[in-house]
C-alpha cells in the first residue's frame, strides 16, 4: 500500500510541474521580434532575437519596471527571466501574451488584404505591400516552409482570385575528384500548380513529397548531363542514374525559394498578377 501511494505521489508531482509549466508558457506579442537580453537592462547585451508568435518559459519575474513609448503610445511592464530553446535571459513583460500567436504574414493588394497563417519569419517583417508593386520577398527560415499554410483572403473586391504556386530547387553533384564537382549550385524551376481551395476564401499551399524532389533530382541530371560527361565520363554518370534517395551522394538537393502566383481579374475583366516569393535562408544563418 505504501509502494502504491509513492507512485501515485510521483504521479502527482509530475502533473503538478508539467501543469505549472504549461502555466508559465507565454507568447512573443511583438510583430518585429522581442530583444532577449542577458540582464534585465535594456543596455544589457542582447543574447537573440525572439521571433513573433515564439513560445518561451517564464523562470521567475524580477520586480524591475520599465515603461516604452511604441507609437506614441506607452507599454507598462516589468523585466522576467525567460528559458528559450537555446538561451535563458530577460526579456521585457509588456510584449508577452499568455495566449498562443499564429504568426500570420499580411500582404495588401489593390483590392484584396491576404494573410498567410503559421509561418515563421528570418527578418521578422510580417507585413507587405503589393499595391503598386509586381512582387514581395518574404524571407522565411530554413525550418519553416511555406508548404502545407493556409492562405486566407480578406475584404476581397475582385470578380475572380487564382492562385497558383512553384518552387525552385538548387542541384549540385560532388566527387572526391575536386574536378567532378560543381562548385556554384545550379537553379531549377518547376512548373506552375493551382493551389487547393479549401473554403470560399481560403486557399492551402502545396507540399513537396520524397517523390517530389526525386523527380526533380532526374530532371536535373538530364539536363546537366554534358557537364557531367565532361567533367566526370560516362562511367560517373551512369551511377548517378542510379540514384533513388535524396540524401544519396554525390547529389545534393536544396530549395531555394517557394513562389506564390496570385491571377486577379476584376470586375472590368482585367488582369494583374502579382507574386509573392519565399526566400528561403539556408540552414547555417
Amino acid at each position: 500500500m505504501n509502494y502504491l501511494k509513492m507512485i501515485l505521489a510521483f504521479v502527482f508531482t509530475c502533473n503538478l510541474a508539467v501543469a505549472t509549466a504549461q502555466e508559465n508558457e507565454v507568447y512573443v506579442a511583438a510583430e518585429s521580434g522581442l530583444s532577449l537580453r542577458e540582464q534585465p537592462d535594456i543596455s544589457a547585451k542582447m543574447l537573440s532575437k525572439l521571433a513573433y508568435g515564439e513560445a518561451i518559459g517564464i523562470l521567475e519575474k524580477t520586480d524591475k519596471k520599465l515603461v516604452i513609448l511604441d507609437g506614441g503610445k506607452k507599454v507598462s511592464g516589468e523585466w522576467v527571466k525567460v528559458e528559450t530553446r537555446t538561451h535563458i535571459g530577460y526579456v521585457f513583460d509588456g510584449y508577452l501574451s499568455p495566449n498562443k500567436i499564429a504568426r500570420t504574414i499580411r500582404v495588401d493588394l489593390d483590392q484584396l488584404k491576404v494573410e498567410i497563417k503559421n509561418v515563421a519569419t528570418s527578418d521578422y517583417k510580417r507585413s507587405h505591400d503589393l499595391k503598386y508593386e509586381d512582387k514581395a520577398i518574404v524571407n522565411v527560415d530554413f525550418s519553416d516552409t511555406p508548404e502545407g499554410k493556409e492562405i486566407v483572403l480578406n475584404e476581397n473586391d475582385y470578380k475572380q482570385v487564382s492562385m497558383f504556386q512553384r518552387y525552385e530547387n538548387s542541384f549540385s553533384f560532388m566527387s572526391s575528384d575536386s574536378n567532378c564537382s560543381t562548385n556554384e549550385w545550379t537553379q531549377f524551376d518547376t512548373e506552375w500548380k493551382p493551389l487547393k481551395q479549401v473554403k470560399s476564401n481560403t486557399f492551402k499551399t502545396l507540399t513537396y513529397s520524397e517523390k517530389n524532389w526525386m523527380t526533380f533530382i532526374e530532371t536535373a541530371t538530364k539536363d546537366l548531363k554534358d557537364d557531367v560527361v565532361d567533367k566526370c565520363g560516362e562511367d560517373w554518370l551512369a551511377y548517378v542514374k542510379t540514384i533513388d534517395n535524396i540524401k544519396d551522394f554525390p547529389v545534393s538537393v536544396s530549395t531555394n525559394s517557394v513562389f506564390i502566383k496570385f491571377i486577379l481579374t476584376d470586375f472590368e475583366d482585367n488582369i494583374t498578377e502579382k507574386i509573392i516569393e519565399f526566400k528561403i535562408q539556408e540552414a547555417s544563418k
